[in-house]
């Protein structure tokens, strides 16, 4: 009896600890010496959405990108061209990268490829996409470190 009443405690306290069925995830966070700003998948799909068609080093053949501009997600913490952004990974990889990229190009905060929602074991849920195809300048070795999949923050230094 004892036992049973200890399993059936265990259980419900697994199940109080697991999410909100339905609640929206937290996929990004940026943040800057004074402010803070963080996003689920359902509010960078609010954001304007732009479409880049292009390919890289770790796609094949063009794919189609969608998501909000970077340039927007930054302008809404008020972050200056000069600035540099160390963008991390869910992997902890991270890379340096300038923000006058995003106010140059149409860097975009890839949420769907192809139409469709990116898994994590897809580069998802999402991926810094450049438009690498409009830019012969951005068809380098040194882009693609900034790349970044699997993002999951964005420090403003």
């Amino acid at each position: 009896m004892k036992l049973k009443n200890f399993l059936n405690t265990i259980f419900v306290a697994a199940l109080l600890a697991l999410p909100t069925i339905g609640a929206a995830q937290t996929i990004l966070t940026v943040a800057t010496s004074e402010q803070s700003a963080t996003y689920t998948l359902e509010d960078l799909l609010a954001l304007p959405q732009t479409t880049v068609v292009t390919k890289n080093d770790y796609v094949d053949t063009a794919a189609t990108f969608q998501g909000p501009r970077l340039r927007a997600v930054l302008e809404l913490l008020n972050v200056a061209p000069d600035a540099t952004l160390k963008m991390v990974a869910l992997n902890d990889f991270s890379s340096n990268v300038p923000a006058v990229d995003a106010f140059d190009y149409d860097v975009i905060l890839a949420v769907l490829r192809d139409g469709e929602p990116m898994p994590v074991r897809d580069k998802g849920p999402i991926w810094v996409i450049y438009p690498m195809d409009d830019h012969a300048e951005l068809q380098d070795n040194s882009i693609n470190g900034r790349l970044v999949w699997q993002l999951k923050n964005i420090s403003v230094e």
